[in-house]
């Protein structure tokens, strides 16, 4: 049993960030923790006890390093998927065997999934790509109903992981920014140096305010 108010507190916050249930399933994901921020203050310790500039060059330098083994790791994928997404495909291959289909249209199947010591029943609809399980649709890799319901229709599971675990894909997030936003107040430049700011000057009377 919760505590006293603690339902109602946490109830306050923006449910679409912690509850899975409500997850936004165009964004490929359902972690709801924060180990990545935790990993990243670790890694920066020793320079966040730095002067302001020395830490952030030491925060660049590991930066940089980091994205270096980053795209040095895309070249030992076996395939075009990521090997993390092929662990979660490979898992959901497995209980996909234990799963028992049931036609229920053109496109949409019931699917009792013994894996667990209850049965449990979850509704896939091909063509939606969608299945009341939410597995799916939150990765953006076919659970273990979606791949049985692929099976049953003789469609290859692994060509419905999503484009986000594509080597492709994980390559532009490691590229270089070739360009820097400009703010508002710049303005582009040129090869000549600006005049801006730079008080006028006649060149016949040597006046300021007015060329000649």
């Amino acid at each position: 049993m919760l505590g006293n108010g603690i339902c109602e507190s946490l109830l306050r916050y923006n449910k679409e960030t912690w509850c899975r249930a409500y997850f936004n399933c165009d964004r490929k994901g359902d972690i709801i923790d924060n180990n990545m921020f935790k990993t990243f203050n670790a890694c920066i310790l020793a320079a966040r006890h730095k002067t302001i500039i020395t830490m952030l060059e030491e925060i660049r330098v590991k930066i940089m390093e980091r994205v270096g083994k980053l795209r040095e790791f895309a070249d030992i994928w076996i395939c075009d998927i990521s090997p993390i997404a092929m662990k979660v495909y490979q898992d959901n291959m497995a209980q996909s065997m234990r799963c028992t289909i049931k036609w229920n249209g053109e496109y949409s199947y019931e699917v009792e999934d013994t894996s667990l010591r209850v049965v449990l029943k979850h509704c896939v609809n091909m063509q939606a790509q969608t299945c009341t399980y939410r597995s799916w649709m939150l990765k953006g890799i076919p659970c273990a109903h979606a791949i049985a319901s692929m099976h049953f229709k003789n469609v290859d599971p692994i060509n419905y992981i999503s484009h986000w675990y594509h080597k492709s894909t994980y390559l532009k997030t490691k590229e270089e920014e070739k360009k820097r936003r400009r703010e508002e107040t710049e303005h582009p430049t040129s090869g000549k140096l600006s005049r801006r700011g730079m008080e006028m000057t006649c060149s016949n009377c040597g006046g300021y305010g007015h060329t000649r």
